[in-house]
């Protein structure tokens, strides 16, 4: 379960698997879906690849009224068009060619529990107005069948593409949108979210260091932090998840240095995005600014133990001015803590930094 509010979030998914963070944006994530879950409405979980929808939507299922049944999952994007139906709905022996059995859709295994369909945005038109069909009526027929079935699911949908912009290019159907989003959880990106990174770390550090057979790996370089504190996650926790498993696997000794890093982005400079290099001079001077901005803020702090009377006055600012970058580049004094040595048992996230 998760910490108070001043702390940090950490729910347990499944073996391994956790909601984390302490950002305010993982904060009021975490308090929307304790309100959302109990409730029997439609949910619609936004955000781009490697954010964590699925699991999510595995939170709000094990916090709902239907948790004692599992939840029923498809990802649309990985079914073939010509068997779409066929895995919604089931089908009839003989309802096609190749149809030699009864076939049981996740419409109907999903009754008394929870559906899950995830990258809803490539769901085909067609199929969309069938979708419509059966979350107005709560029945349908299986392929080649004639008799009604009916089904009680809630539904949990997940997209990584705006489905407005969809339906203004005729490509989703406006129904079914406000169908599906009865509620919407939107799920920040990695670099929205900055100040959860060195949590994060240490979490995977400490899940994967054992598995990967590299016990004495308990920490992460000053000089390595900043690069990953810097990098603009285009894939998110995923990426960031593979990078330190990468990582982990290359360091002989107990820390994690820079040469151990490797990112896909590796070609952009260190806190400038990508995208950035596309923009205006002046866009991209301010782009720059900020990196160094964050990165001088980043050095002072971890130099004076995060100590932020000290760090004003060696920057020649007040100790209001250190506090306002502080809180603009989602940066956390408790983070500049001593490092977590291997025989320590002191608590978890301080053994990324």
């Amino acid at each position: 379960m998760p910490a108070s509010r001043a702390e940090f979030v950490k729910v347990e998914v499944d073996s391994g698997r956790f909601l984390l963070g302490r950002s305010d944006a993982m904060r009021r994530l975490w308090e929307q879906i304790q309100r959302v879950a109990p409730a029997e409405v439609s949910v619609l979980i936004t955000g781009e690849t490697g954010t964590g929808k699925e699991l999510v939507a595995r939170i709000v299922h094990r916090l709902s009224q239907r948790a004692s049944k599992e939840m029923v999952a498809l990802d649309c994007n990985a079914v073939a068009p010509g068997t779409l139906e066929s895995e919604l709905f089931g089908h009839e022996r003989g309802a096609f060619t190749g149809a030699e059995a009864q076939r049981t859709g996740v419409f109907e295994l999903a009754h008394r529990t929870t559906l899950f369909l995830d990258e809803i945005g490539n769901l085909p038109f067609d199929a969309q107005a069938k979708l419509l069909r059966v979350l107005q009526e709560r029945e349908f027929r299986r392929l080649g069948g004639s008799r009604l079935v009916r089904s009680d699911f809630r539904l949990i949908t997940a997209t990584n593409i705006d489905l407005a912009a969809c339906v203004r290019q005729g490509l989703f159907r406006e129904d079914l949108l406000h169908r599906l989003k009865v509620v919407q959880l939107r799920l920040p990106p990695l670099r929205e979210r900055r100040e959860d990174i060195a949590l994060l770390v240490s979490h995977f550090i400490i899940r994967k260091r054992q598995r990967l057979q590299r016990p004495n790996v308990c920490r992460v370089t000053h000089a390595a932090m900043d690069q990953l504190g810097s990098y603009d996650w285009p894939g998110n926790v995923r990426e960031l998840e593979n990078v330190i498993e990468t990582a982990i696997l290359e360091c002989d000794g107990d820390s994690i240095e820079s040469v151990h890093l490797h990112f896909e982005g590796a070609a952009s400079p260190p806190g400038l995005p990508a995208e950035a290099l596309e923009v205006t001079f002046r866009e991209a001077r301010q782009h720059a600014m900020e990196a160094f901005e964050r990165l001088y803020l980043l050095q002072q702090l971890r130099r004076f133990r995060g100590r932020i009377t000290d760090v004003a006055r060696h920057a020649g600012v007040t100790t209001k001015h250190v506090r306002e970058l502080m809180r603009r580049h989602g940066i956390d004094r408790r983070d500049f803590r001593p490092p977590l040595r291997a025989s320590s048992s002191r608590r978890t996230t301080s053994s990324s930094e």
